[in-house]
């Protein structure tokens, strides 16, 4: 661009879409979600303090329809509504934006592509024309004096950067979009063609009029007879795509003169918004210097560290201490982690269990006190799940951080960390290993201001140590009894395959969908149930609904499940297998779910089915080594003594305290018996209700669970509520305390922001009304089996027996024979006094040469 002055146009719609999935789920200790606030204003006044626009413009879309809704109804047509956690934070960004200074743009029946068009064609003569967007739309306004400048992914992009990305020049980016068509706004091109058959079109054809007038040209015979039996689509395609540089919009210089900044103002929205960095950025207007580190760099693998440091390892090969005036770095493997045993070290780390699991299993004894900042994000908030360090950072510190796979490359292109280059490895090191330090600071006071450290000191950090111990222990698995049940699958599959093809007809694909949708629909003359783009669904719903009617569907559900323990468990658990320690290392996951349980992966041992057949065979593979046996440690009903505990529902506790089956009570209370006239199947529907109350289920979903009538549901209900009062109060000033406060909490003051809560989509507040009912039932589940595993933990430091795996609410051990009994108690007491309920604790505990035996 030349030294005339700069016109900057802000695609505001677009981008605010853009800032809200760029970092997803941050918000304030009420819960109000943030992210996309604070992006945009990020954004702004980097631009404004970078850039000190004169002129600057934020162009947003008309509320309405526009004229491409009039000449193709269905424009836009396939566009989710705008979702809750981002329509509430619209007021805040109109507010940002104004208080900022910045002139903003719209008018009805007019979209934001337009207004900039006309804008562009408008300044352009006289100035140099800057579009912020990463929309490709806007590609087609760039020349000579108009660029596009993508903030998010900091790419200018000119007439040959244009070409680089799409294949064509500008001026063919309106035929390009009209070719391949645009599924975001519903612009349907030309059928059978992708953005690769449109770039090859255009740059051989060029212009959407010459492309049909040479159809007879195209060589690839399918391209060909799209673009003949499709010269209307093409066409109006390129009449939406086209962006109008004339539409009727006032616009000049004084329309789009920066107005002095309202900093008064925008320190009170950031103030309730909770961006403290800033803030302190918006003191002075000029960014704060935060180098990461700013003392020496040494290269020692074991220093003398005590007190705090910041730690990061890079690769599992080299790492960094960031400790006093000195980063210390390490760039042997096989001593990249021996600050861990350090006693007096106190090190501030983020996703600390890997490390710790990798020191373990090398032999090296953690004794280092971690401050884990992943999971110190996650007592904040549990919504916001596994955290990155650099969304941390850059939310609490305003710094970029480069991401390890950026600095070693994925896939083909990845380097193994102790080839990079010194200088390149110090600094990276260097530089997080002091974000570290700066983000424990950070927050520990977040942490404390919203009264979550005691979760973060008594259950997440000493329970981190705890999964380390398990991940580095594994468990063992019989591969040789897992073949054996996989060849017998096989038999079983063969058998079904069968079955299924008799009742077919003829044999067919089970896996293809489209196959089995005729075979339903058309062949068996079965009603359809839903459709999907691409045919009739076949989905597991759709089968289930159709299983009362025809044998066929009910086999190919059983057929599904097999196959999927099969491929998931039985044949995999065997590669799964360590081929030093001989076990099988699965991960904890202990910062991914909203409520704050544990869950697991490589493998998912949560999804072992229970209660079937299979599940229990592939759960015999789960054994003891030689001198011990398997101990499984069951939590009997511990939601609902939760549930009895948390609304003191007097007839709930009543039933708890004098050992009353709670499943029997309640069929007799809603259903008016007896207790000795509950039959089985009373006390089965009566579970159903029980656990479903406490997810929020309503009288669709359980005349569905049931296969009753929905009045025949919702009396149900109604008489459960008027039988357990306190149940009843409960949810009612749970709904009411979530819609005022934006989140819930769990016994040990885990918080979950749920700001879908106030959302007008009555599905979505629906929905999230649900989770506020069963958030602190499942979060409080979750908290006390926590505590009970890092007090057993501690008990076991001198033992032989540990424990090994955690699902739902069971804990499972290998008992060393001389210790079974011992561990027993220990384990009876501790799971039993976690935490005090206000009704009584039961445990079940069994024991065996398996898990299946024991469980």
């Amino acid at each position: 661009m030349t030294g005339r002055k700069t016109v900057y146009l802000i695609d505001g719609s677009s981008y605010v879409y853009r800032a809200f999935y760029a970092m997803r789920n941050l918000s304030t200790s009420k819960g109000l979600p943030t992210n996309a606030v604070y992006i945009l204003s990020r954004m702004l006044l980097k631009l404004i303090r970078d850039k000190r626009p004169e002129y600057l413009c934020f162009v947003l879309d008309s509320r309405g329809t526009t004229e491409r809704h009039e000449k193709f109804e269905q424009y836009k047509a396939t566009r989710q509504k705008m979702p809750e956690a981002l329509a509430v934070q619209f007021p805040y960004i109109l507010e940002t934006v104004d208080a900022f200074g910045i002139p903003m743009l719209r008018k009805e029946g007019l979209e934001a592509d337009d207004i900039i068009a006309t804008a562009a064609r408008r300044f352009k003569a006289e100035a140099d024309v800057l579009i912020i967007s990463g929309d490709k739309d806007l590609m087609q306004l760039v020349d000579d004096s108009v660029l596009v400048w993508d903030t998010l992914k900091e790419k200018l992009y000119d007439r040959d950067a244009v070409h680089e990305k799409y294949g064509v020049f500008p001026e063919y980016m309106a035929d390009l979009l009209a070719i391949m068509g645009d599924s975001s706004d519903n612009v349907p091109g030309v059928p059978g063609i992708g953005e690769k058959g449109a770039r090859e079109l255009v740059a051989r054809l060029g212009h959407v009029d010459r492309i049909i007038e040479n159809a007879d040209a195209i060589p690839h015979s399918r391209t060909r007879e799209a673009i003949r039996n499709n010269p209307d689509s093409a066409l109006l395609s390129l009449d939406l795509v086209r962006l109008d540089r004339d539409v009727d919009v006032a616009v000049d210089y004084p329309d789009i003169a920066m107005r002095e900044m309202d900093r008064p103002r925008l320190v009170r929205l950031f103030s309730e918004l909770e961006f403290r960095g800033l803030l302190g950025e918006l003191a002075g207007n000029e960014p704060k210097e935060r180098p990461a580190f700013a003392g020496r760099i040494e290269h020692a693998c074991n220093p003398a560290i005590e007190g705090a440091a910041g730690f990061h390892v890079l690769g599992g090969a080299c790492s960094a201490a960031a400790s006093g005036g000195t980063v210390y770095v390490c760039r042997e493997p096989g001593r990249c982690l021996d600050v861990l045993g350090h006693p007096r070290a106190r090190l501030a780390m983020h996703d600390a269990k890997e490390a710790l699991v990798a020191a373990l299993r090398r032999g090296l004894a953690v004794k280092a006190e971690i401050f884990d900042t992943m999971l110190a994000a996650y007592c904040c908030d549990a919504a916001t799940g596994q955290t990155t360090l650099e969304d941390l950072a850059k939310v609490h510190l305003d710094q970029d951080l480069q991401r390890d796979r950026d600095l070693l490359g994925s896939g083909r292109k990845a380097r193994p960390a102790g080839d990079l280059d010194e200088d390149e490895a110090d600094s990276f090191l260097a530089t997080h290993a002091g974000c570290l330090v700066a983000l424990q600071e950070a927050l520990a006071g977040r942490m404390a201001d919203l009264g979550v450290d005691r979760l973060f000191t008594e259950v997440e950090i000493p329970l981190l140590y705890v999964l380390a111990d398990m991940e580095a222990s594994g468990v063992l698995v019989d591969a040789d009894l897992l073949g054996r049940i996989s060849r017998e699958i096989d038999i079983q599959l063969a058998g079904m395959e069968e079955r299924v093809y008799a009742l077919a007809g003829k044999p067919f694909n089970i896996n293809s969908p489209k196959q089995l949708g005729e075979i339903l629909f058309t062949g068996l003359g079965l009603p359809v149930v839903k459709k999907t783009k691409t045919g009739f669904s076949t989905d597991s719903a759709v089968l289930e609904a159709l299983a009362g009617r025809h044998e066929l569907p009910a086999m190919i559900l059983d057929w599904r499940m097999l196959t999927k323990l099969k491929n998931t468990y039985v044949d995999t658990l065997p590669l799964m297998i360590d081929p030093h320690s001989g076990r099988v290392h699965t991960r904890f996951n202990q910062a991914v779910t909203a409520t704050g349980r544990i869950s697991s992966s490589e493998p998912n041992l949560q999804n072992i089915p229970i209660r079937t057949d299979m599940g229990r065979r592939i759960r015999e593979a789960f054994t003891a080594p030689e001198g011990f046996v398997i101990l499984s440690a069951d939590y009997s009903q511990i939601e609902l003594r939760i549930l009895a505990h948390i609304t003191r529902d007097t007839v709930l506790m009543e039933s708890f305290e004098k050992g009353l089956d709670i499943h029997t009570r309640t069929a007799a209370e809603i259903f008016g018996l007896a207790p000795g006239e509950v039959t089985e199947n009373h006390r089965r529907q009566a579970k159903t209700i029980n656990f479903g109350i406490m997810y929020g289920m309503g009288p669709h979903k359980l005349s569905a669970e049931l296969g009753i009538r929905r009045d025949v549901a919702k009396r149900y209900i109604d008489n459960y509520l008027a039988k357990y009062p306190g149940v009843r109060a409960y949810m009612e000033g749970i709904a009411r305390s979530t819609e005022k406060d934006g989140f819930v909490t769990t016994i040990m003051g885990r918080r979950r922001s749920i700001p879908e809560i106030v959302s007008s989509n009555f599905n979505e507040r629906e929905g999230a009304r649900r989770i506020a009912i069963n958030t602190p039932i499942q979060g409080s589940a979750a908290d006390v089996i926590k505590l009970a595993m890092v007090k057993i933990h501690e008990h076991l430091a001198g033992m032989k027996s540990r424990m090994v795996l955690q699902v739902h609410d069971e804990l499972v051990f290998e008992a060393a024979f001389d210790e079974i009994d011992e561990l027993k108690a220990l384990v009876r007491h501790e799971m039993e006094n976690a935490y005090p309920l206000a009704v009584p604790v039961h445990v079940d505990i069994g024991t065996g040469s398996s898990w299946a035996e024991a469980h």
